[in-house]
């Protein structure tokens, strides 16, 4: 059994600090989040995401998949469909990723408030 070493996210140079990032990227907590319904193809990730460029998707998942976060299956059908589907690692980010989702959906209003507020300008 592999010996578990805690990361640091604060660290530049720590993997953690890899993976914090590509988990917390744009588009990546959105896929993963609706990977979290089960197995999807690309096109209904592509709708569900809702404005991501099929460029952005594409790399998106790419980088999922190279981070071990997701896992592509290629169906031998006719024609060939491709899925793509969470892995056990990325399974126990996903709950923390729905209160981010939950609390941005509940505090939208507030966001835009002070968004319509708020001013560069400095002085008093």
């Amino acid at each position: 059994m592999r010996e578990s070493k805690r990361g640091n996210v604060r660290d530049p140079a720590c993997p953690g600090r890899q993976l914090f990032d590509l988990v917390t990227a744009r588009w990546a907590a959105l896929v993963l989040v609706d990977l979290e319904d089960g197995p999807q193809r690309w096109s209904e990730l592509r709708r569900r995401a809702g404005g991501v460029s099929d460029k952005m998707l594409a790399q998106t998942l790419r980088d999922l998949e190279a981070g071990g976060l997701i896992t592509r299956i290629v169906h031998t059908s006719r024609p060939p469909t491709v899925q793509y589907a969470l892995t056990d690692l990325a399974r126990g980010v996903t709950s923390a990723l729905h209160h981010l989702q939950d609390w941005a959906e509940q505090h939208t209003s507030d966001y835009v408030h002070h968004r319509g507020t708020h001013t560069t300008d400095s002085t008093p």
